[in-house]
């Protein structure tokens, strides 16, 4: 009778370990369609936006309750540089830069742009080949006059 627990008890065991092993391999497996799933939202959204987008945009001019804005900075100083990995450089006069991240609405067709702190503070609108519109947004923003201001900008040339 011993031997017959004995025997019984390794056969619970071992069928608790297979059970396990199981669950196991199915949250792993769950785990990486997930990951997956979501890399490839992110690219399809990415794919939505022209690949010209992708590069080094320079300040052309800005406007505000529709009229042009004189003595903005010359590039480098707040060229934008969008990255596919998400990220963005935001330039300084001496080509030293601040990062950020960026993330596209594809029903919106807005890209917005934020700190790295998370924080929002911008949205690119009107996306073209040859154009992009800068719109400040956020909390430094709101109830402001810098809601009207509109920047645009065109590809740097090198």
């Amino acid at each position: 009778m011993l031997t017959h627990a004995t025997t019984h008890s390794r056969d619970v065991v071992h069928n608790m370990k297979k059970t396990l092993r199981i669950i196991l391999l199915i949250g792993i497996l769950t785990f990486a369609y997930s990951c997956g799933a979501q890399k490839n939202s992110e690219s399809d959204s990415n794919s939505e936006l022209p690949k010209e987008f992708f590069q080094r945009w320079k300040l052309d001019y800005g406007m505000v309750n529709g009229e042009k804005i004189s003595g903005l900075p010359k590039s480098p100083n707040n060229d934008y540089e969008f990255k596919l990995n998400g990220k963005y450089l935001l330039y300084n006069e001496d080509e030293t830069f601040m990062t950020g991240t960026w993330e596209y609405n594809s029903e919106e067709k807005i890209v917005y742009t934020k700190r790295d702190n998370g924080e929002l503070n911008g949205k690119i609108a009107d996306i073209k080949t040859e154009s992009i519109t800068l719109i400040p947004a956020g909390k430094a923003v709101e109830g402001t006059p810098f809601e009207n201001f509109r920047f645009y900008y065109v590809p740097k040339s090198e």
